[in-house]
């Protein structure tokens, strides 16, 4: 695991390796024009990192929408979803090809997880891969960080400041269950106790009602 750097003597960045991330890659036709969406802030590095391809990148903030921020408990599954397509708001008709979940399901429960995966569904396919990163139980911790891409093998991330929203630990059983038709199809547990995820759609999923809930 990589360290984090020191700046004026508080934690700033650290270099994250990958096991996963490069599965995202192993099947683009790089000839085609990718669509990638990334759920956090912009980052220069993931900027440069995807100024290699032909490629629509869109930065969806999901950790600063008010809704996600400040959420209401009254608030129906049917206006998350409305809540979570508006913030998405990529046009009609695109398709996913990369998506970068960062650890952003962990600040989800139950219910706000299914109705964002619900609000995701137009745009993903059977060409759709993602990432994630999260926590199998809330005494691990999680770190508080904002993350970008350092390599094909290797995330960045870096210490935020401020207070971090509350966190919901999810197993891969129960991601499985909440995350409808996507279906994780690897995953690692890393040296800090944090685990990552290679993501990708399961048509029979799709076909199947889901039951969690």
């Amino acid at each position: 695991m990589g360290q984090f750097a020191q700046a004026n003597g508080q934690a700033t960045q650290a270099t994250l390796p990958s096991n996963l991330f490069p599965m995202l890659f192993e099947r683009l036709r790089l000839d085609d024009r990718l669509v990638v969406l990334d759920m956090g802030q912009a980052t220069p590095s993931t900027v440069q990192f995807f100024n290699q391809f032909k490629c629509r990148l869109s930065f969806v903030d999901l950790y600063s929408a008010d809704f996600v921020v400040n959420p209401k408990e009254e608030a129906s599954h049917e206006e998350l979803v409305a809540q979570f397509q508006v913030a998405i708001n990529l046009p009609i008709g695109s398709r996913i090809d990369i998506c970068l979940f960062w650890d952003f399901f962990t600040y989800l429960d139950g219910p706000a997880l299914k109705a964002f995966i619900e609000a995701l569904d137009p745009y993903v396919d059977s060409a759709t891969r993602a990432h994630s990163l999260g926590i199998l139980n809330a005494r691990n911790g999680l770190p508080y960080c904002q993350y970008g891409i350092h390599g094909v093998d290797s995330l960045r991330q870096t210490a935020q400041v401020g207070s971090q929203l509350p966190i919901y630990p999810h197993s891969q059983r129960d991601l499985n269950n909440l995350l409808d038709y996507f279906e994780v199809d690897k995953s690692r547990l890393m040296p800090d106790g944090r685990v990552e995820y290679f993501l990708c759609e399961n048509r029979n999923k799709r076909a199947k009602p889901n039951a969690y809930f």
